[in-house]
């Protein structure tokens, strides 16, 4: 008794010494938990419960408490067998449990009395509804991964969970090399966890909810993603990603496949309209190329696993509305190549090592981003991208009641945006704001170096009484590091604007620039599941520290400004945070079978280095003038430039030191019902609140210093107000990121309708109807001003973020007779919204000193892009060879109706305004195989 006190004793003072520096983590494991009785409703303390099945490295065991209680923690995802034995009664099996990262499954015995030689085994089927959580998951395990047609990644697959929006819309791979922002229940984009194995592992550049990574798809054995209502390990209050790596077995297993398509194999679906409007190719892809194997097994049996995959992946695209000068279009073309390596140790049946090792190299030759629709090939990037990831994870049980997970891992990248082979020293960056046009190089030559280290652990204590119920407490940390660099050069140091093919401006750029950002994020949790009856209770308490500075760093001389040294800031920013999370499961009849939530939860936003980059005065800046060509050679010299209009960068911001950081309020009620077998269905309601959003305030420019120009929106033929810029401030700028206190005029409601069922009886279904509203005030993220009149005009009552009315989700397999299989995919999405803007220039009808500015025509969301439905569907046939080898040729068809909706335009005012830059992709066959052993 004194050791086991000792133990606690000593877990309990590493928990406060961690605290000190800590955040949380996800998990990575599942539960199992119940209750044993007499045949009389009576508690059975003291009974043996057994688990096992062949994810698990060996057997565990567990004693019911007083009150009949028992926990297993930390089972990773798969199929289990429970058994429960007692001296006077039958013992009790139950077989074929699943269980999935996350979830909690419920399975009680009610014990008969009789020889303990004699077993009994429980015919009831595997629980689905989780009664003693609150959170909103969706969990893709192994089938849902590999039978669904779809771009096989993390994003195509998020496009499937109910309710979730993204950027872009995947037609079998043609998005796969590129992330998408996501947006789910009215989270902002960017607040996205990439976890591997329960551990953040994102990219510690922008708003630090993006990833680094590009993930073999059949290198994961679940994809978990957490959207709402979460526990207070977890930080994120949008979609957090759990990759959860595939472990060996005590069994070789393997598989590999292959997918092909081709641009014979493309449909058209350019009507004449379309062609009218701009769009030249009907036929985008025009090879994609999806290869991968992997194969795993034991060392030593219960003891030692192995698993290994290996992908390439390979892309060849037409963009849709660019040409060449020769007259083809501009092509898009990437390759990926992904290696992944676990390991499995256990060091006695208590301890269990793992280790993760994953490298990607993603090579995009002609990546188009940033503010323009149409960039040729010469002025799109390069992206010529490795980046490694490594993880390791210590899984402890001290005693049967108190286990601790412990996680390491550490991610680096080198992230290129470089000028393309082509581009020479006299080449220059050349935008059009209104025709939406890049010419001659890209816009800078970038490189990005980034690390992020991560460390987290959790402790987990069961404990329960006949009175008091059972208790599962949680406590923990995680502490990160980020660092994040940026490398700017430029071919002249200038990037030059035309507004409609008339010069607007000349940018000079203070390039070179080697500038370095910092910050640190740790957290504490302590949670708890009390379950009282029918009834758990979770509550949580998060505290979150973040801190972000500024290194000592340099950056050479460049033509237009000098060299430059700077000392390390203090702390930019200082958050201290306490977030509670509070919800109630009722299992409303007992029978674990419907559940009755309510929660209430507080996210603080994730936040990277972003703000620290922002008032970084080595980081990329200048200042933008005036340039009229009065030689009308469309190339700029310093003879022409006129007065500065407007100066950029850290050199001109600072951040207020009162600035809080904003954080989201979300409540839920919702309802579950397994209704037959492992089918359930539910519906919940949700309402998110964001508030103390930041944004820039030009502190050097009042906003009394703005006068009202009367002019005609171009768009409405209606009277329209905009504002001149007093003379005399005319170029100062004095950047303060703040709170913005009239954002959180926000608010989304929503309702949602799910169906769910794992694989059985040959048929699996993932189902969602969301019907949504996001709306409130606009900002425009950090590159705002809401000193700035100008900006406000149109900015109330509008759609917010990826807003979309409905959004439903179909997602199911079927596997017929004689090994014939077929699956559906199908999405539908409401047209995101849009926002009209035009460019008033100065003129003797609306004079303006500030020679330009871009005006919101409409509130946002009055234009929408086109609504998507999208139907994918595959057919398989399935050759049986022996026990284990099974060989799967495979047809997909994606965008079964061939639709065409537009989903990207030009938004600017003017003679290219509403030509569509991105439609949904046609029709596509791809063929594949699939083996496995």
């Amino acid at each position: 008794m004194k050791s086991r006190h000792c133990q606690l004793l000593l877990v309990c003072a590493c928990l406060l010494w961690w605290a000190t520096t800590v955040r949380a983590q996800v998990a990575v494991h599942g539960k199992i938990t119940g209750v044993i009785t007499d045949a009389a409703g009576a508690a059975v303390p003291g009974a043996t419960v057994m688990v096992e099945g062949p994810t698990l490295m060996g057997k565990r065991e567990a004693r019911t408490l007083e009150n009949g209680a028992y926990l297993f923690e930390a089972l990773p995802p798969g199929a289990y067998d429970l058994t429960v034995s007692m001296r006077g009664f039958k013992t009790a099996l139950h077989k074929g449990i699943v269980v999935s990262a996350g979830f909690t499954a419920t399975v009680n015995f009610a014990l008969e009395i009789g020889e303990l030689e004699t077993t009994v085994t429980v015919s009831d089927a595997s629980p689905v509804v989780d009664v003693k959580g609150v959170s909103n998951a969706t969990s893709f395990d192994l089938s849902l991964l590999q039978e669904i047609p779809s771009g096989r990644d993390p994003w195509s697959t998020v496009a499937q969970a109910p309710g979730a929006t993204l950027t872009t819309y995947d037609v079998g791979g043609s998005e796969s090399y590129q992330q998408a922002s996501m947006s789910i229940h009215g989270s902002r984009s960017g607040q996205h966890v990439y976890a591997v194995n329960g551990l953040n592992m994102n990219w510690p550049g922008g708003s630090g909810g993006f990833t680094a990574f590009y993930f073999d798809h059949d290198s994961l054995g679940e994809f978990q993603v957490v959207s709402d209502h979460a526990p207070a390990e977890v930080g994120v209050g949008g979609t957090y990603m759990n990759n959860v790596i595939r472990s060996g077995g005590n069994r070789i297993h393997g598989g590999a496949a292959g997918y092909y398509t081709t641009r014979a194999l493309n449909s058209d679906n350019i009507p004449g309209d379309l062609r009218n409007r701009g769009i030249l190719v009907g036929l985008p892809i025009n090879m994609l190329r999806d290869m991968t194997v992997n194969a795993g097994g034991p060392f030593i049996k219960d003891r030692f696993w192995w698993f290994g995959s290996y992908r390439r992946y390979d892309i060849n695209e037409s963009v849709l509305s660019v040409r060449r000068r020769t007259g083809g279009n501009v092509a898009d073309i990437n390759h990926q190549t992904d290696t992944t390596l676990r390991l499995d140790y256990a060091l006695t049946p208590k301890n269990k090592l793992d280790f993760n090792w994953l490298y990607n190299s993603q090579n995009r030759f002609f990546r188009r981003t940033g503010a323009f629709e149409f960039v040729d090939d010469q002025a799109a990037a390069r992206q010529i991208e490795p980046a490694y990831i490594l993880t390791g994870q210590w899984v402890t049980f001290l005693t049967p009641k108190l286990s601790i997970d412990s996680r390491v891992g550490y991610m680096r990248l080198l992230f290129p945006l470089s000028y393309q082979p082509t581009v020479k020293p006299t080449d220059l960056s050349i935008a059009d704001v209104t025709l939406s046009t890049l010419t001659g190089a890209a816009q800078n030559n970038f490189l990005n170096p980034a690390q992020h280290w991560q460390v987290a652990s959790t402790a987990s204590y069961f404990a329960g009484a006949s009175k008091s119920g059972t208790h599962n407490f949680r406590a923990g940390f995680e502490w990160g590091t980020y660092r994040n660099g940026n490398w700017f050069d430029a071919n002249g140091a200038i990037n030059v604007f035309f507004n409609n093919n008339a010069p607007l401006r000349v940018d000079l750029l203070n390039v070179p620039v080697r500038a370095k950002s910092i910050a640190h994020q740790s957290a504490i949790f302590f949670q708890d599941a009390w379950t009282l009856g029918r009834v758990t209770i979770n509550a949580g308490l998060r505290y979150d520290r973040f801190v972000s500075f500024n290194p000592e760093q340099r950056s050479p001389a460049g033509i237009y400004f000098p060299e430059r040294s700077f000392q390390r800031t203090a702390d930019l920013i200082t958050w201290n945070d306490v977030s509670p999370r509070l919800g109630a499961a009722i299992d409303l009849f007992g029978k674990g079978r419907g559940v009755l939530r309510g929660s209430f939860s507080r996210f603080y936003l994730v936040e990277g280095t972003r703000l620290a980059e922002a008032v970084n005065p080595n980081n990329l800046g200048g200042e933008s003038r005036v340039w009229t060509d009065p030689n009308g050679d469309r190339i700029p010299q310093p003879g022409e430039f006129g007065a500065v209009t407007g100066r950029f960068g850290g050199i001109v911001s600072r951040i207020d030191p009162d600035l809080q950081h904003p954080y989201s309020d979300q409540v839920g009620v919702s309802y579950e019902q397994q209704i037959y077998r492992d089918l359930r269905v539910g519906a919940q309601y949700f309402y998110r609140t964001h508030k103390q959003l930041i944004s820039r305030r030009n502190m050097a420019v009042p906003r009394d210093q703005y006068t009202p120009v009367q002019t005609t929106n171009p768009l409405t033929n209606q009277p329209l107000t905009i504002f001149n810029q007093s003379a005399a401030t005319v170029g100062r700028a004095d950047f303060l990121f703040t709170n913005i206190e009239e954002l959180d005029d926000n608010a989304y409601h929503g309702v949602e309708f799910t169906a769910v069922k794992r694989m059985s009886a040959r048929w699996q279904l993932l189902a969602g109807l969301t019907i949504q509203r996001n709306k409130g005030l606009f900002d425009r993220g950090l590159g705002d001003d809401f000193n700035n009149p100008n900006l406000d005009i149109n900015r109330a009552n509008n759609y917010l973020d990826l807003d979309a009315t409905y959004v439903a989700k179909l997602v199911g397999a079927y596997e017929f007779p004689y090994g014939i299989t077929a699956s559906l995919n199908y999405r539908h999405f409401t047209g995101q919204p849009a926002l009209p803007t035009n460019v008033f220039r100065n003129s003797p009808t609306t004079p303006l000193n500030q020679n330009a500015v871009t005006v919101a025509l409409l509130p946002r969301g009055e234009l929408r892009f086109d609504s998507v439905d999208q139907v994918d569907l595959r057919f398989g046939k399935i050759f049986k060879y022996g026990e284990s080898l099974r060989i799967e040729p495979l047809v997909d068809i994606f965008n079964l109706g061939n639709g065409n909706a537009v989903t990207g335009m030009v938004t600017a005012f003017g003679p290219a305004y509403q030509r569509p830059s991105r439609i949904l992709n046609p029709r596509l066959v791809r063929f594949g195989l699939k083996i496995n052993f």
